[in-house]
């Protein structure tokens, strides 16, 4: 258990670092486990609940001291997209996709997750923080009947904009300015500080103005809960209940452990609707014990299948019941992206604080996290990257500080759940708002574009589905998209093709020798040998009559690519045209003895063995080389990456041949 090792050296100056961050911490993530449930579409306790359940159990089971784990943008994002407001599905994910977290954890399958690159991770980070933001921004306006999907609810915020209800949309804008306010302060305060104790610095501040930065910067981090009780008293004070839309009632209390909630999952007959809608309107609730009866749509999440009256369409009602297939693919998603998001977070940290992190058991931390959450209503979490660096500023010193933060939430859910009611919508939206805008990044797509129009071309897939879909399809198509570049640049190798001498040839494999490109490189060879090759580029000169392989960047090689070279060399027999290779790793030349292949093509250990065995004497200085790459002619280079049409990374231009 990870906790023994920093139990053993505990001490009081590691208990006062630890109060000191957890207790910051919890001032922060009540707010945003308000807000966050929110954006997940479930009860605003299920944001409190998740915020405090697996922070407990990461106590015993994390290896990061600074990483904190809860409710986020980027997950209850997703949750909203998987679970659409049904809480049952919504605790389902998180015990499914923390099995899974567990099982990979167990048998160190963490590296799957790694499919998912850099232009992946940044487009779906900056098209979820964009739908996340604009749709707060029907909140912040007080604006209802706005439906999920991004151009949706921009098309739909815009067209109801003489809806706005201008007190919340006036409380989210000053709400918005002044979050962003104390952000600007608290990073000037921490700069100032950084500035003056550092060591090159002769100047100390004195004692009065570091205590007026300790109090800025405090204000800074603390900004979320400060704007909450401004606007919650300035709510309360100009008449909230037919001003302001609130968050509403909260079920206080500690959660207990239940089972019942998982209760009639499958195929249930029980319906459900997309409250997000048409949330303005009341609704006619069919479920079969309360036919005919008119609710509010608060009620609506919890009694069954709901549309308007003047409605002649179910589209946007769900059923209770779920099969395994929502469950599963919801699931993956979030266990993918929770342990994305929690690993890049806890690695960063480690190195500033020169520790080191078990991937592995991170993993399995965060899946015991989801899975004894899901028992006490705590929807699916991840390490929260504003919070880990809360915790680290605040000088944490064990994971034990998460117990303090624990300690703040359960206070607040005990002794001040009647309270949160009186809490704006519109405050909840600026917070998630100021929140998600750093994650907003261009710049990325266009360094992309500076250096791979390939990276480019995924990070846009990702980016564009996500928006126009949802975040599931956006991933999965962008991913195929790299694998599908993946599997092109090994179906199509790299050769290099150099002239030597009179009718010698250099043919160069760059990368793997695998069973998808053994058919280009044996076309290669075969055209070589045959003659079409040297036609279709008669800046070549003399016909190919010997071929010297350079198997010196061929790290890896199957029994299909050693196969089509073993074919294309008894083809050259049959030709007169001599090959020799040199340069092979012993493990791929122990397979080519196995396959057959030493038993028609020697292996030397250098160009210049290669060239001696074919009784050729290279002399260097004369010997000008010329150098091709295939399909188009220029001066005396031809691009060429294997097969037809392909195109080929020249040798630079030498006057020698490469010698060892």
């Amino acid at each position: 258990v990870p906790c023994v090792d920093w139990i053993r050296t505990y001490n009081l100056k590691c208990l006062q670092g630890d109060v000191i961050a957890g207790l910051t911490v919890g001032m922060m993530v009540i707010p945003q486990g308000l807000a966050y449930a929110h954006l997940a579409e479930l009860p605003p306790n299920y944001g409190l609940y998740a915020s405090f359940v697996g922070v407990l159990v990461y106590i015993f089971t994390g290896t990061c001291k600074d990483i904190t784990i809860g409710p986020t943008a980027i997950m209850s994002q997703v949750v909203a997209e998987v679970a659409k407001g049904n809480t049952k599905l919504a605790l389902t994910c998180s015990i499914v996709a923390g099995g899974f977290q567990i099982l990979m954890g167990f048998f160190f399958l963490g590296f799957l997750v790694w499919v998912i690159s850099t232009p992946i991770l940044c487009g779906f980070t900056t098209a979820a923080a964009l739908t996340i933001g604009f749709g707060q921004l029907s909140k912040l306006l007080g604006i209802k009947g706005v439906r999920r999907q991004f151009w949706q609810n921009i098309y739909d915020t815009f067209k109801n904009i003489k809806k706005t209800r201008w007190p919340d949309a006036v409380l989210g804008v000053v709400c918005i300015l002044l979050l962003a306010l104390l952000r600007v302060l608290q990073k000037w305060a921490e700069k100032k500080r950084n500035r003056a104790y550092s060591t090159a610095s002769a100047v100390r501040v004195p004692p009065i103005q570091d205590t007026a930065l300790r109090v800025v910067w405090f204000m800074g981090v603390s900004r979320n809960i400060i704007i909450v009780i401004a606007a919650t008293i300035a709510a309360y004070l100009m008449n909230y209940d037919k001003t302001f839309t609130m968050v509403g009632q909260i079920t206080g209390g500690l959660p207990k452990p239940r089972v019942d909630q998982f209760s009639g999952l499958w195929n249930s007959d029980e319906k459900y609707c997309d409250v997000s809608v048409e949330e303005d309107k009341r609704w006619t609730c069919l479920a079969s014990a309360l036919d005919n009866k008119t609710l509010e749509e608060a009620h609506c999440r919890e009694v069954g299948c709901c549309w308007d009256d003047n409605a002649n369409s179910t589209t946007q009602c769900y059923s209770k019941g779920f099969e395994f297939s929502q469950v599963l693919s919801g699931s993956v998603l979030v266990a993918a992206i929770g342990y994305l998001e929690h690993i890049a977070i806890g690695q960063s940290f480690a190195v500033k604080g020169s520790y080191q992190v078990d991937n592995s058991q991170e993993l399995i931390a965060l899946g015991l996290g989801n899975v004894v959450g899901a028992f006490f209503q705590s929807y699916p979490v991840t390490g929260s990257f504003s919070r880990t660096a809360l915790n680290f500023m605040s000088g944490v010193k064990t994971p034990l500080g998460g117990l303090f933060t624990s300690a703040v939430v359960m206070t607040g859910l005990s002794f001040l759940y009647s309270y949160f009611q009186y809490v704006p919508d519109s405050c909840l939206a600026a917070i998630i708002i100021v929140a998600v805008y750093p994650m907003i990044d261009f710049r990325k797509p266009f360094y992309f574009w500076t250096v791979s129009k390939k990276e480019f071309l995924v990070w846009s897939v990702c980016f564009v589905l996500i928006l126009a879909f949802n975040i599931e399809i956006g991933i999965i198509a962008a991913i195929i998209v790299e694998i599908a570049m993946l599997m092109g640049r090994n179906m199509w190798p790299i050769i290099k093709i150099q002239h030597l001498s009179d009718g010698t040839y250099l043919f160069k494999i760059d990368g793997a020798l695998w069973y998808l490109g053994a058919f280009t490189v044996k076309e290669k060879l075969c055209s070589m040998i045959n003659g079409t090759f040297h036609k279709d580029n008669p800046a070549l000169g003399p016909k190919v009559r010997d071929i010297v392989m350079d198997f010196t960047t061929v790290s890896f090689a199957d029994t299909t690519g050693l196969d089509k070279i073993t074919e294309a060399v008894v083809l050259g027999a049959k030709k007169d045209v001599r090959v020799v290779g040199y340069g092979m790793l012993d493990r791929i030349k122990k397979s080519s003895a196995q396959q057959g292949l030493l038993k028609v093509m020697p292996i030397e250990n250098s160009r210049g063995e290669a060239l001696q065995s074919l009784e050729f004497i290279t002399d260097s200085s004369s010997h000008p080389g010329i150098t091709i790459e295939s399909s188009n002619l220029v001066t005396n280079d031809i691009r060429v990456r294997g097969g037809s049409g392909s195109n080929y990374q020249p040798l630079s231009h030498a006057s020698t041949p490469e010698t060892d």
